[in-house]
């Protein structure tokens, strides 16, 4: 055989494959959107966090209404409702001292001050105002539901301040 085309003899290498791509380091879309996905769940714990007294001041109404289906005494829920609404809005308060203070007119025009439109209406004031006072006979129940559901409605759209 001629030495010259021997392969043997011709220093040539035979073909090589490229290494496997390595999972690590990521490319830089999957450090963006890592990036991305660890912001929005921070995000979403803080909101979490700070909106931790409008969900238990809805839950403590909700109980309430619930106390009155079951047969409490409506006047006893009303009063809790409305300290329910004052110790949340002196959540809300960088000054709380202000709050804890308001009754009757003072403190309607407050909750009505903190809401979009009239939420504490003419019959919704005189109810929170009223309900505690009555007797048990009559539509005190069916009141106190409504001071429940308006008090809900009230917290649902606070925004947070302070």
């Amino acid at each position: 055989m001629n030495p010259i085309l021997d392969p043997s003899q011709l220093g040539l290498r035979d073909i090589h494959l490229p290494s496997e791509i390595s999972w690590w380091p990521f490319a830089v879309g999957w450090w963006l959107l890592g990036i991305l996905i660890f912001g929005i769940g921070i995000f979403f714990v803080i909101r979490h966090f700070r909106y931790r007294s409008h969900r238990a001041a809805c839950r403590e109404l909700r109980k309430l209404a619930d106390a009155v289906k079951a047969g409490s005494d409506p006047r006893l829920c009303a009063v809790q409702a409305s300290t329910t609404l004052r110790r949340f809005a002196m959540t809300l308060e960088k000054d709380s001292s202000e709050v804890a203070g308001l009754v009757g007119e003072r403190w309607l025009s407050y909750l009505d001050s903190h809401s979009d439109g009239n939420v504490f209406g003419e019959r919704a004031s005189q109810l929170l105002l009223t309900v505690p006072y009555r007797s048990v006979e009559g539509s005190a129940a069916e009141d106190s539901l409504e001071i429940c559901a308006i008090c809900v409605d009230w917290v649902k759209a606070q925004p947070l301040r302070g």
